[in-house]
């Protein structure tokens, strides 16, 4: 596949955090490459003990705006609150190190953002990365409003599918919570986000949840561990905003309608420990255990 034509580069500032990954992070700097018009920056802020990405880096160097930080530290929050520090630009993307960009992807945010200026935040569609290239090359902008935050579990939103105007989150105390999220100090192993997009929408942030234009990401759940850890963090976010017992209801069930589309056995034991994880029963342990130890 060849470059299309490449154009102006965007206001846009995306933030990249990677741990542990090498090839994934080619193949997405590959469709940043492939970008029509292609972002101001990219941020990335690297984990790693050992220099893995260098001859990644050099590659990719020449061709794009990268800005390469080595840092002391692990989190995925932490790196991106550090990444997002240093971005300069209006717009700002947090892209998994695993995620890809369709080739219009970025020309169609920024023109989104452009006829709808009172937009503040866009939550993409998500396709898995083998469906990449049957992706739609004129996808529509329709969309709809989040307004509550029922809108927002619905819009099953991720990290790295959220375009936002950074003048918005300049006026959040912080941008994640970092104790929440992959590498975080507490079990809590995903639902940054959702905590984001919570505090984002209290202080009347618009944000839309687009239908079609999407980014590549895979949905994998996968191991019950893993689940158990993404529904913990799923309730400490419940909790923390205290959203009520309808919200936790259709949180703590939802994973069973997910199971009845596909029963399996394997499926049955995800089902299982998601519900566990957003009943509050082990985050409650955690939090006795740990209170305890701190005495």
């Amino acid at each position: 596949m060849t470059q299309e034509n490449p154009t102006t580069e965007a206001d846009l500032s995306l933030v990249l955090c990677t741990y542990g990954r090498t090839n994934e992070v080619d193949s997405f700097l590959n469709s940043i490459y492939m970008q029509t018009k292609k972002p101001a920056e990219i941020i990335i802020v690297d984990q790693n003990e050992e220099d893995i990405l260098h001859n990644i880096l050099k590659k990719w160097s020449s061709k794009l705006p990268i800005m390469h930080n080595r840092v002391n530290f692990k989190g995925a929050s932490k790196s991106r609150n550090y990444g997002a520090k240093k971005a300069v630009f209006s717009l700002i993307a947090f892209p998994d190190d695993d995620c890809l960009y369709p080739p219009r992807l970025i020309e169609n945010i920024i023109r989104l953002f452009q006829i709808k200026a009172e937009v503040d935040t866009v939550i993409t569609a998500k396709i898995e990365p083998s469906e990449i290239n049957g992706s739609l090359s004129e996808p529509s902008l329709s969309h709809s409003q989040v307004n509550s935050t029922l809108d927002l579990f619905k819009a099953k939103a991720e990290t790295s599918n959220i375009f936002t105007k950074k003048s918005e989150l300049e006026k959040l105390s912080y941008i994640f919570s970092e104790n929440i999220g992959p590498g975080a100090n507490t079990p809590w192993a995903s639902n940054e986000e959702t905590d984001l997009l919570i505090r984002l929408l209290k202080q009347e942030t618009i944000i839309i949840k687009l239908k079609e234009l999407s980014i590549a990401h895979h949905s994998l759940q996968v191991s019950p561990v893993r689940s158990l850890k993404y529904g913990m963090g799923r309730f400490e976010v419940i909790s923390k905003h205290q959203l009520g017992v309808g919200i936790y209801l259709i949180n703590l069930l939802q994973p069973i309608a997910r199971y009845l589309k596909t029963p399996k056995l394997y499926n049955l034991m995800l089902c299982l420990s998601t519900m566990l994880g957003r009943s509050g029963i082990l985050n409650q342990v955690y939090k006795i255990l740990n209170a305890r130890h701190n005495y």
